[in-house]
């Protein structure tokens, strides 16, 4: 039997179409990652290590920072990310002109954690790090809690 060029052709373009079809688009790499900025209202405010003396508490706030879909993230990025929302949600807290202080009194990291080989991610505290166990471990979020101190005039 013999096979013309013209009907080799055709299943030789029948084939690669037929074939493109299994493997679809390459995937799209994930964004990478990008900490929260530190804004205006947020710059000159300090980290107490405790309660600060002389000082009127103003209340509390929460700064956090979710990884959502995205590659790249560290502890310490995300935990960078957190403290800036943090000091930018105290800015918005106090007055103009004052002295801020935020005495950290809570942080918690949740993370999906993979505890056997085929089972599916599951959302842990991983504040202490990975929890034990894990086979595998990705960072989701970090969240910090914390007092607002106004501490006087700058």
């Amino acid at each position: 039997m013999k096979v013309s060029a013209l009907s080799f052709g055709a299943l030789s373009i029948g084939a690669a179409l037929l074939l493109s079809g299994c493997f679809g688009p390459e995937p799209q790499p994930l964004p990478q990652y990008t900490p929260k900025a530190l804004e205006a209202q947020g710059k000159g405010i300090t980290i107490a290590k405790s309660t600060p003396y002389n000082c009127v508490i103003l209340g509390e706030v929460e700064g956090k920072d979710n990884v959502g879909n995205t590659r790249g993230v560290t502890g310490e990025l995300l935990r960078e990310s957190a403290l800036n929302d943090l000091k930018n949600e105290a800015g918005n807290v106090a007055s103009n002109g004052k002295r801020i202080m935020l005495a950290i009194t809570k942080e918690k990291v949740m993370c999906q954690a993979k505890f056997q080989k085929d089972a599916k991610m599951q959302m842990v505290d991983c504040t202490d790090g990975a929890p034990q166990g894990a086979i595998s471990a990705r960072l989701e979020s970090h969240r910090i809690h914390a007092q607002v101190f106004e501490c006087g005039n700058k």
